[in-house]
């Protein structure tokens, strides 16, 4: 073989080793392409939630080989709490629903569900994938259902759960909290979604640091629309408190909604 053909099939070599080379690359994601894990954005659904609701969170990812739904996602939310299944009225009356939600969740799961806090105000989101991460600042509005407190004869707080401007309200759950000053005593039905003898009353006075309800209508009802009282709970001072621990317990607001839980005679959550 002389030089000059030696040295042209070197190079047609080389050439074919090139193309063989970036087709191999490109079907590996190299060559120029990116291995990184990219986070396009944050989704809410509702997009606009309101306080002491449920919003299910999931995210826009794109990973090498389109395998975006294996990975890894650790959630974390700054108020709030997160779960990783919807939570339910048993989730809202049972005390082990407190380890079963927590402000950071790591899971491959599609969705999880962010319980808003039950107070108007704003939160962070945040995601981490592999090495990417995003985050997104959220508002969300006044609550359906608000609590307010008054006292009671000897030294009690009755505090009054109430909706406000609801549409065919058939269900409702929710949590008071409340601090060791205070101990619970009774609670009550409110009339708005009925009678006694119209709805199912499920309440725990027994447990430390809250009080569950849950209240529905009866088999084929219609929901209510409006404004009325769900329930009031009456609270005594705890057993060794004193007048000073009630009132330093009063300025740093001892009671609390939490866990709101709304829906309609179409078994649709209200939010």
């Amino acid at each position: 073989m002389t030089p000059n053909r030696a040295a042209s099939c070197r190079t047609g070599l080389g050439l074919l080793l090139a193309a063989l080379t970036a087709v191999i690359l490109s079907a590996c994601g190299g060559g120029g392409g990116s291995n990184a894990v990219t986070i396009t954005s944050i989704n809410l659904n509702p997009g606009t939630p309101a306080a002491g609701t449920v919003v299910t969170l999931s995210a826009s990812i794109t990973a090498p080989g389109g395998n975006a739904g294996s990975l890894t996602k650790a959630w974390n939310v700054s108020a709030g709490t997160l779960s990783l299944t919807p939570p339910d009225f048993s989730l809202v009356l049972r005390d082990t629903a407190r380890a079963a939600s927590a402000d950071t969740i790591s899971t491959t799961q599609a969705n999880v569900y962010w319980l808003v806090p039950a107070t108007a105000g704003s939160a962070t989101i945040s995601l981490a994938v592999d090495s990417a991460t995003r985050t997104r600042e959220v508002s969300f509005g006044a609550s359906p259902v608000t609590l307010s407190v008054s006292d009671g004869e000897n030294n009690a707080k009755i505090c009054t759960i109430a909706v406000n401007d609801v549409e065919d309200l058939y269900q409702a759950a929710f949590r008071v909290n409340f601090s060791s000053a205070w101990e619970p005593i009774q609670a009550t039905p409110g009339a708005f979604l009925g009678a006694e003898s119209d709805i199912l009353f499920f309440d725990m006075t027994n447990q430390t640091g809250f009080v569950p309800v849950a209240i529905t209508r009866k088999g084929n009802a219609a929901g209510v629309d409006g404004d009325g009282v769900l329930a009031t709970i009456t609270f005594a001072p705890a057993a060794g408190s004193s007048s000073a621990s009630r009132e330093a317990a009063d300025a740093a607001s001892p009671f609390g909604l939490g866990r709101i839980m709304l829906r309609s005679s179409a078994d649709a959550e209200i939010r």
